[in-house]
C-alpha cells in the first residue's frame, strides 16, 4: 500500500468525521429549539425515561451495524449531556415570577459575579455592595440603605466576615428576604437563628458548584432551614425553574454533611498533591505512565489545587466538627498501612470490600 493510498483514506475519514461534526451541531440546534418550547410550557428539562431510550437505541443500532454496543452507549451519552448543556445554561432566562430587586453583598468577588449575573439574567434588578470596584451592574455603597431598598438580600463575602455583614444586615430591619451563600454555617448559625427570632426572612443557601459552572444541569443547591419556612420557599422559587437540584437541609446538619462532602474531600487531594509535589518525580513524568485511576484522580487533584486556598483554609479551620475528619482519615491511612504490611491479604481485601458494599457495585477493573 502506497503513502498516496493511506493519505486518500484518512481524507476520507476526515470528511466522514466533518459529516459527523456537522450532524452533532444540527442536533444541538434541535435540542435547543426543544428546550425554549419546554421552558414556555414548563416541562421539566430532564426526562430520564428519554434519556434512556435514546442509550438503548444506540446501543441497538451499533450492534446491527456490527459495531460495539458500548461505543453507541458513550456517544449517546455525550449527546444527551451536550444537549442538557445548552438547555440549562445558566445564562437562559427561565424565571417566571415577579420581578425583585435583589442586593449581592459582594458582588464583585467570583461566586458574587456569578449570582449578580445569573439574577440579571433572570431578568431581575441587581444591585452590588462591594467595596471592590469595576462592577457591571448598579452599585450602592451605603449597606443600610441598600438593604432596605431591596427584595432580596444575599451575602457573598468570606465565610469568616459574614456574621458581621449578616449582623448589620439585621439591624437595619430590611422586609427584605435575607440569605447567604457560605460554604459552612457555624460561624453565622447565631446570627442566622438571632434574625429570625426578631420576625426576618432569613434562610442560608449553598450552591455545590463554583463560579464557573456554565450548566446548571446536575448541580446541587441547597436550601437551608432556620426556622423560617416562608423564607426557605422564597429562595427556593428563585432557583426552581433551573435545573439545578434544589436539596433542602436543616441549619444545624449543614456542617455535620459538609465536614464529609468537602472537608474530607478536600483534605485528601491536597495530602496527595503535597506528597506528589515532595515526591521528587515531577508531574508530567508521572503522567507519562499513568493508570486509569492514576488520570481520573489527577483531574479532581489538579482543580483543588487551583482553588482559591484561603476558602479551602476556612472550610477546614472554621467546621466544628473538623476533628471528626482528621481522626477518621488518620485511623483509616493507619488501618491501611497495617493491612498492606501484613503477611496475610485477608484485612486488606475485607478494607476493599466495605468499599464495594458502601458504594453498592462491583469491581469495575481499572488500575
Amino acid at each position: 500500500m502506497s503513502d498516496g493510498e493511506i493519505e486518500l483514506m484518512r481524507q476520507r475519514i476526515r470528511e466522514t468525521d466533518d459529516r459527523i461534526l456537522k450532524l452533532v451541531a444540527d442536533r444541538m440546534k434541535e435540542a435547543e429549539a426543544i428546550g425554549r418550547l419546554k421552558r414556555t410550557h414548563s416541562v421539566p428539562l430532564r426526562d430520564y425515561t428519554v434519556e434512556a431510550s435514546v442509550i438503548s437505541h444506540a446501543e441497538e443500532l451499533c450492534e446491527k451495524m456490527g459495531v460495539e454496543k458500548q461505543i453507541g452507549r458513550e456517544i449517546a451519552k455525550l449527546l444527551i449531556s451536550a444537549s442538557l448543556s445548552v438547555q440549562s445554561s445558566s445564562d437562559i432566562k427561565v424565571y417566571n415570577g415577579e420581578k425583585k430587586r435583589i442586593l449581592v453583598v459582594g458582588g464583585n468577588g467570583k461566586m458574587g459575579l456569578w449570582y449578580s449575573r445569573f439574577f440579571n439574567v433572570q431578568g431581575h434588578d441587581v444591585v452590588v455592595n462591594d467595596p471592590r470596584g469595576g462592577s457591571p451592574y448598579k452599585t450602592e455603597n451605603d449597606l443600610g440603605k441598600a438593604a432596605l431598598e431591596a427584595d432580596v438580600v444575599l451575602l457573598s463575602t468570606p465565610i469568616s466576615a459574614t456574621s458581621s455583614v449578616l449582623s448589620e444586615v439585621i439591624s437595619t430591619g430590611t422586609k427584605a428576604l435575607i440569605m447567604d451563600g457560605c460554604s459552612l454555617k457555624s460561624p453565622l448559625i447565631g446570627e442566622l437563628k438571632r434574625g429570625v427570632s426578631l420576625g426576618m426572612k432569613i434562610t442560608s443557601i449553598h450552591p455545590m458548584f463554583g463560579p464557573g459552572a456554565k450548566t446548571l444541569a446536575e448541580q446541587n443547591m441547597i436550601v437551608c432551614d432556620c426556622g423560617n419556612s416562608a423564607a426557605v420557599e422564597e429562595a427556593t422559587s428563585l432557583f426552581s425553574d433551573t435545573c439545578l437540584s434544589i436539596r433542602r437541609l436543616d441549619i444545624d446538619k449543614h456542617d455535620e454533611v459538609m465536614v464529609y462532602v468537602l472537608g474530607m474531600t478536600h483534605a485528601m487531594n491536597i495530602v496527595l498533591f503535597n506528597a506528589l509535589a515532595s515526591s521528587g518525580r515531577s508531574s508530567s513524568e508521572l503522567s507519562e505512565f499513568a493508570s486509569t485511576t492514576f488520570r481520573k484522580q489527577m483531574q479532581t487533584t489538579v482543580d483543588v489545587a487551583g482553588e482559591n486556598p484561603l476558602l479551602y483554609y476556612e472550610i477546614q479551620n472554621l467546621n466544628r466538627h473538623r476533628e471528626m475528619v482528621f481522626h477518621s482519615l488518620e485511623r483509616s491511612l493507619s488501618e491501611l498501612k497495617r493491612a498492606s504490611f501484613s503477611g496475610s491479604s485477608a484485612e486488606f481485601v475485607s478494607m476493599v470490600e466495605r468499599g464495594r458494599e458502601y458504594f453498592g457495585g462491583p469491581d469495575n477493573g481499572q488500575a
